[in-house]
């Protein structure tokens, strides 16, 4: 079973400001929470026990918030990446601090993960990264009907499509990634700023190794003001508490 959690952390998150001129995008408040401390909640109640989280810009705030606080049960450590570096270059840079298999999520997407389901999915696939597709039956996700994801019938990822213009696209990419870290190794020959949707994924899909856990389960995103207010909506529509008790300032 996968024990560590990568939160991907270090982006400027441009189409917050002006929220991100001084905070990091997983920092955005809601109902006077950082997000962060929604998505690590979550990840302690589904049985992670260590979190490492991928900084950048504006680290120091994260670090300082999260120095400051203790939950039980769980290590929560940092990795710092130069803010010019994409998502593919940051997770290669920590290579050394990742456990064989683990959980590499956005830290600016909600959805709480079943690990259990999904690491079995994971396995039986045989894959060397599986991504989470919510199936968009209803055109609730972040771009309405718009899908990034083509997916054959066994779940396997034919194609992955940033602009969302070809017709055949059956899903949205949410992340919540299991990945196996030796598949990294491929990208050590040299130092290119990858990206890990264009790079990483795409050389899974390539190579037939990419898989998707399905699911029907909505998420949200708090890529921009909008969607952060929506959000903060659904926060208190749903009850989702932050549990002070778990934490020692």
């Amino acid at each position: 079973m996968i024990n560590q959690a990568v939160i991907l952390a270090g982006g400027k998150g441009k189409r917050l400001f002006p929220l991100t001129k001084n905070l990091p995008k997983p920092m955005a408040p809601v109902n006077g929470i950082p997000f962060l401390s929604y998505l690590i909640q979550d990840l302690k109640k589904v049985g992670f026990k260590k979190i490492l989280i991928l900084i950048g810009y504006k680290s120091d705030v994260i670090q300082k918030y999260f120095n400051k606080t203790f939950y039980k049960n769980l290590k929560i450590s940092f990795f710092f990446s130069p803010v010019k570096s994409d998502t593919g270059r940051r997770v290669i840079d920590a290579y050394k601090f990742l456990d064989n298999e683990f959980m590499l999520l956005y830290g600016d997407n909600y959805w709480r993960p079943n690990r259990t389901k999904m690491y079995n999915k994971f396995k039986n696939f045989n894959a060397s990264i599986t991504t989470t597709v919510f199936n968009n039956k209803n055109g609730t996700a972040e771009y309405g009907k718009s899908n990034n994801i083509y997916l054959s019938g066994k779940s396997r990822v034919i194609k992955y499509d940033k602009t969302r213009k070809q017709k055949k696209l059956n899903g949205v990419d949410i992340g919540f990634f299991i990945v196996k870290k030796d598949f990294l190794k491929i990208f050590f020959k040299n130092n290119i700023n990858y990206s890990f949707e264009n790079h990483i994924l795409d050389k899974a899909i390539k190579l037939k190794k990419l898989y998707a856990h399905r699911t029907d389960k909505q998420y949200y995103s708090i890529t921009n003001i909008k969607m952060l207010k929506k959000f903060e909506k659904i926060v208190k529509k749903k009850n989702l508490k932050y549990l002070r008790n778990d934490r020692i300032l």
